[in-house]
Formats: C-alpha cells, structure tokens, sequence
C-alpha cells in the first residue's frame, strides 16, 4: 500500500489536452505543452492546482510532500502566473 502511495499517479497515464484544459480552463498553447511534457496526470494537474491554491494561504509549506510532477506543474503554473482567483 505504501508502495502505491509512492507511485503516485503512475499508472495514470499523462493528462490530455482536454483533461488540462478542464481542469485549469483555456490555456495559451506554449503553457499547455509545458504541462503536458512533464508526463503528469490529470490528478497530478489538479493537486499542483490545488496545492497553489493552499500556497497563497500556508506559503511554501503546500509544496512539501509532492511529487516531481506535481511540482514542476506547480512551477510551470507559477512562472506563468496562471493561480487560482481569491475572493
């Protein structure tokens, strides 16, 4: 079990164009190929969006525990300034 939990989403396959794009909304097509190559899966996509959303609130502390593709989604996300909206 905790081999899985290690693996992560690998046996997930990576995200599909339109997977990212329903999970991130449209994107510009440089961004989405970036993404794209890291390999990560949709699950990979949504928890790095998820985790910035926990950034803005806990800092850096959200990057702790991801893994690789997480946070390289997370970076890519970032250095494009691509964050979720906050009320």
């Amino acid at each position: 079990m905790d081999e899985q939990r290690r693996e992560g989403n690998a046996g997930a396959g990576p995200a599909s164009r339109d997977e990212i794009i329903g999970i991130l909304g449209p994107l510009d097509e440089v961004l989405l190929i970036d993404i794209q190559r890291t390999g990560a899966s949709a699950a990979d996509v949504l928890e790095a969006f998820t985790r910035l959303q926990e950034d803005d609130a806990v800092g850096r502390a959200a990057r702790r525990g991801a893994e690789a593709t997480v946070t390289a989604v997370m970076a890519i996300l970032e250095a494009a300034e691509l964050k979720p909206e906050r009320d």
